[in-house]
């Protein structure tokens, strides 16, 4: 009886113990590993994933992590266990987009699960030295094409300290990085302005993963802060606008330009895209000229300065053969749509006028004046004998004489016979000649030639 239970015995364990080891060997595994579960803003958590399983880690969800960490995927290898079964692990690194985060979520790929980790992340420092990080977004709800700022302020205590713009991703085209600009206070701190502008072109939701701000010292990255992802709802543009029109307000300016031919220099600055110009401007100032479509040259720049960002066309048109700096003012308008009012604007523009005539005209003209000019000289030629006359007394009427030496500058400069006849053209003159002849022809020495020679000035 006792052979018998212990032969049945060793019968079960051999049917039952290797069906109940290869559940176990069966069941899948996923496993999140942290090196360090402590990190600053700026730093990132180094991730190892490890999956047992008949599925792919190319299945893994990590949506719930991408909200709170931008992530950089590293090495993907495989192993084997000790049963035989793949192991599939993938290195990551999460850099978090807040101070917020207090843990990293469980993840699911088909029947295995891990365990969520506790985090924390404490404000960015270098040698106890804060870093301190700030930024705005112009617009969570703009209209398609309707550009959206985002500002970027690092504030720093180490001058030598560099920011740089990570390259955005090919898939955010429509993302211009804005130019770094690094600002010294009165107080020692390094201040850095940075930013992107963004254009959505469909509408609906739409979420930005901006680039990476990187934080460098001595050439070396060592700080990475990555903002959090923007979530946009993008108004569509009413269908009766053309795709081509801008979507901002239109500034205008205009100038006068020589060269071989003179033309109008306008410049349309707008914060709008128009990399292919302001629909109708190029017909205006055809239509005005008269000249071809053709002859009007147009240049695209990208603003993409801190405080003046956007796009600028340069416009150069020919002057029209005739135009004249006077007469009625020479519009041009634009459109454009005001994303504030939400309606359809017109931008009125005056360009300036300028003095312009075909060679021969200008020949005629010229002929006229000279010939003009000389009738002119002639009429007014013994006024200005004159007014020679009379500076040329007034000049040496300022210095000292005798009376003698006065009389005979009035009489030779006017060419008179006698004082008499040079006071017959003033009547203010008669009590001056007196005074004087009786100077030169008596012995009168009570006489003020200085006063004599002022009150002659003002009869001059």
């Amino acid at each position: 009886m006792v052979n018998r239970l212990l032969i049945a015995s060793i019968f079960m364990f051999y049917i039952v113990t290797p069906v109940h080891a290869q559940d176990t060997i069966l069941e899948d595994k996923l496993t999140v590993q942290v090196s360090k579960t402590e990190k600053q803003l700026g730093q990132y958590f180094r991730i190892t994933i490890n999956y047992t399983g008949n599925q792919s880690l190319e299945h893994l969800n990590l949506d719930l992590w991408k909200k709170h960490f931008s992530i950089v995927y590293g090495d993907e290898y495989k192993d084997e266990d000790e049963y035989g079964r793949i192991i599939q692990t993938l290195k990551l690194r999460l850099y978090p987009r807040n101070k917020d985060i207090r843990q990293l979520p469980a993840l699911t790929l088909e029947k295995a699960k891990s365990i969520s980790i506790p985090l924390k992340v404490t404000p960015a420092k270098i040698k106890n030295e804060p870093i301190e990080l700030s930024w705005n977004i112009s617009n969570l709800s703009p209209w398609q094409r309707e550009a959206i700022i985002i500002h970027v302020r690092i504030q720093s205590s180490d001058t030598t300290a560099h920011v740089l713009l990570d390259s955005p991703d090919n898939n955010e085209s429509m993302l211009r990085e804005l130019k770094t600009e690094k600002h010294i206070t009165k107080n020692g701190l390094a201040i850095f302005d940075a930013g992107w502008i963004f254009y959505p072109l469909n509408e609906g939701k739409q979420s930005i993963d901006l680039p990476a701000i990187r934080y460098q010292l001595s050439g070396s990255d060592r700080r990475r802060f990555y903002l959090p992802v923007q979530h946009l709802q993008v108004k569509p543009l009413p269908s009766y606008l053309p795709p081509n029109l801008p979507v901002g307000e239109l500034k205008l300016d205009s100038k006068i330009e020589n060269g071989e031919i003179n033309s109008w220099k306008t410049i349309v600055h707008t914060p709008a895209l128009i990399p292919f110009g302001v629909p109708g401007l190029d017909k205006q100032l055809s239509i005005i000229n008269g000249q071809d479509v053709s002859n009007i040259k147009m240049k695209y720049k990208k603003l993409s300065n801190y405080k003046d960002y956007g796009d600028l066309n340069i416009i150069n048109a020919p002057l029209p053969k005739w135009l004249m700096p006077f007469g009625p003012k020479i519009n041009i308008k634009l459109r454009y749509f005001d994303p504030e009012s939400s309606t359809l604007k017109e931008s009125l523009h005056n360009l300036p006028r300028h003095w312009t005539m075909p060679a021969w005209a200008w020949w005629i003209t010229l002929i006229i004046c000279s010939f003009l000019s000389l009738i002119i000289f002639k009429q007014i030629r013994p006024w200005l004998n004159h007014q020679a006359v009379r500076w040329n007394i007034r000049k040496q009427l300022k210095t000292e004489m005798t009376a003698d030496q006065l009389r005979k500058l009035l009489l030779n400069n006017g060419q008179y016979i006698s004082l008499h006849d040079w006071a017959k053209e003033n009547d203010n003159r008669k009590t001056l000649v007196a005074e004087l002849n009786n100077a030169c022809f008596s012995n009168m020495t009570s006489l003020n030639l200085s006063n004599l020679q002022s009150e002659i000035l003002k009869v001059i």
